[in-house]
């Protein structure tokens, strides 16, 4: 009997073993701690740097550049009996530079119309035929001094009454050409407004 017992007792102790054995699953155990991270292999060669790029057009002067008077009263008499005449305008922006590489550009403004108000701009050099019969250009001399001229296109005749009361200058660096061969604009045949609107200058 007692030998009949240990046979029982042994039997469920072997099925107990047996039954944890089935029941532990490899994952559950806990993780493992990460290993340290390796060394940083060593950086490969640069490669050859590509072909440059074609370098663009060149813009156009800034207004920035460019240096303008405001409108400056004439100094002509009311009536001129003498041929011609001509008066100074101090303009001391206009440097050495501006007349041997710049672009220097002169105005007339006429004296309003008593009915409408309106005003004509013109460019200088300029030459009115027979209704007026006068002429208007500038000179240079030297740096800072510009001078307005105007004179009778008829021989012996009183220059007369002066069609402008006022004139203005403007300043563009060098780097442009009047005849446009170095620009694709020449400044010399555009209106005056055309001037004023590329540059920005302000009346």
């Amino acid at each position: 009997m007692k030998t009949k017992m240990k046979l029982t007792r042994r039997f469920f102790n072997v099925l107990f073993m047996t039954s944890l054995f089935f029941a532990c699953s490899p994952e559950d155990g806990s993780d493992g701690a990460i290993g340290p991270q390796g060394e940083q292999g060593p950086q490969g060669e640069q490669g050859a740097s590509g072909p440059a790029g074609t370098q663009g057009e060149q813009g156009e002067i800034g207004s920035a550049n460019v240096i303008y008077s405001g409108w400056i009263p004439s100094e002509f008499d009311n009536n001129i009996i003498a041929t011609s005449d001509s008066f100074l305008i101090d303009a001391p922006e206009m440097t050495n530079d501006f007349i041997e590489q710049g672009i220097i550009l002169v105005y007339g403004r006429s004296t309003p119309n008593p009915i409408t108000n309106d005003t004509d701009v013109f460019s200088l050099p300029i030459v009115f035929g027979v209704a007026r019969q006068q002429s208007y250009y500038f000179r240079v001399e030297q740096a800072g001094e510009l001078y307005i001229a105007m004179a009778s296109t008829v021989e012996g005749q009183s220059a007369g009454v002066p069609f402008f009361s006022e004139y203005r200058y403007i300043l563009i660096p060098g780097g442009e050409s009047t005849a446009g061969k170095s620009s694709s604009l020449d400044y010399t045949k555009m209106t005056y407004e055309e001037v004023a609107e590329h540059f920005g200058i302000e009346e």
